[in-house]
């Protein structure tokens, strides 16, 4: 993550999860996201009494945001009407379901529709075209690729509208990594986009008109913490295939069986052609392994950008000045400042918090820290298992630190279910 700039998809589902994971749940920012698309109604009508909102909504988190923006407008006396586009039945995830039940029981305040065919909706284009807000609930940053029916004729049907158009994190159609709009995409007037703004944005600016950053309760924590959203992110980013992992240095006997039962093939010492080295302590082999796909050096290895370097507090006060007790604020500025002059990825093992810094990036961890040694054993075998499978040092480091915190709490033994259930195998 860099900064606190454009975030892609992946790195706000870490963030989504990492705050769940810290207490916060995701019915709460479902409830603060929907709150937020209708408070901004009413900002801009000037009131919602009396005002007629039309929400489509899928069936998505981006559709439950719509289904709770829908109940706060009709609180605030809007005349509203909700369009589930799809099957309420595959309705995919759990706060979401809960929010379109509680749309189903209001009866007197809600008109709802259900729309599963081009052809249904003619039932509710009368009721668009007097409307005085509609809202796009539809995709948010879910959608990839070519818009299907009837998604497409519903974003025509919303274009074609005369009412202030409201999208909820992103214009439906807009791919929110790239700007890139395959097909075609809502034309909003406002976009609600929450927590931090999409990195397509820029590029889709004359889809997503007006944009509000809109807070929504997740804790700066889950953006900087180690936690298990970028454990999954890791795990589904890694590839197949799996490099050999050369070690160069003694590695403990469990790093070496935690290896072995992830698949890592090793071997001792010989040449290095694109394989991921365990360099160690031996940091004086640094220049001689240029060929390696990646490296894991216990002490800090100047030089390659794919270099991962594991150290300790008192290295890293004498080295770059880092300490920990510093406020907040002020330690976010002067890390930042730091991560953009690092090269590769530092991994600092601290005394009540680790450091992950590297690659204009930081994050930390205080969880079940300082770590013990099958915590220390699980850092450096999951690190260089996910190097192997093509994740890039910082990404691999900060995945390794939520797994040698979970280690450290739970123990070794469990560490295999844990994966399991971050990489979706069950």
């Amino acid at each position: 993550m860099e900064g606190w700039g454009g975030i892609s998809s992946s790195e706000m589902s870490a963030i989504d999860e990492n705050a769940e994971w810290l207490g916060i749940p995701r019915d709460l920012l479902m409830e603060n996201a929907g709150a937020w698309v209708a408070r901004i109604a009413y900002q801009w009508l000037g009131g919602l009494s009396r005002r007629k909102m039309v929400v489509f909504c899928g069936t998505g988190n981006n559709g439950g945001d719509g289904f709770v923006a829908a109940r706060h407008a009709a609180g605030l006396g809007a005349d509203v009407a909700v369009i589930l586009i799809g099957d309420p039945n595959r309705i995919r995830t759990a706060e979401a379901k809960r929010n379109f039940e509680i749309i189903r029981s209001m009866k007197e305040s809600v008109k709802l529709h259900i729309v599963k065919e081009v052809g249904d909706l003619d039932r509710i284009r009368d009721q668009v075209e007097s409307a005085d807000v509609v809202v796009d609930a539809i995709f948010g940053t879910g959608i990839r690729g070519a818009i299907r029916e009837p998604w497409r004729s519903v974003i025509q049907l919303i274009n074609s509208a005369k009412a202030l158009k409201i999208s909820v994190d992103i214009p439906s159609g807009v791919n929110p990594d790239t700007g890139e709009v395959t097909d075609l995409a809502v034309n909003a007037n406002i976009t609600v986009t929450f927590h931090r703004p999409k990195l397509g944005m820029p590029t889709a600016a004359d889809y997503c008109g007006e944009v509000v950053i809109a807070p929504i309760g997740i804790p700066p924590e889950a953006e900087i913490v180690m936690g298990p959203g970028n454990a999954r992110q890791a795990l589904r980013s890694a590839r197949d295939e799996i490099l050999d992992v050369i070690l160069l240095d003694d590695l403990d006997d469990r790093v070496i069986k935690l290896l072995s039962a992830l698949g890592v093939q090793h071997r001792v010492g010989g040449a290095v052609q694109g394989e991921v080295v365990y360099l160690g302590k031996r940091l004086e082999l640094g220049k001689s392994i240029n060929e390696a796909s990646g490296v894991l050096a216990l002490g800090f290895l100047n030089g390659s950008p794919l270099t991962a370097s594991i150290i300790d507090l008192g290295e890293a006060r004498q080295r770059f000045g880092i300490d920990f007790e510093d406020h907040f604020i002020k330690r976010h500025r002067i890390l930042t400042r730091k991560a953009s002059e690092i090269e590769g990825a530092i991994y600092i093992l601290g005394e009540k918090s680790d450091l992950l810094i590297g690659d204009s990036r930081w994050q930390m961890s205080w969880v079940n820290r300082p770590l013990n040694e099958e915590g220390v054993a699980a850092l450096i075998a999951i690190t260089l298992f996910l190097m192997a499978r093509g994740i890039k040092p910082f990404n691999a480091l900060s995945a390794a630190g939520y797994f040698a915190g979970f280690v450290a709490q739970y123990g070794i033994d469990q560490l295999t279910k844990e994966l399991e259930r971050l990489s979706g195998k069950r």
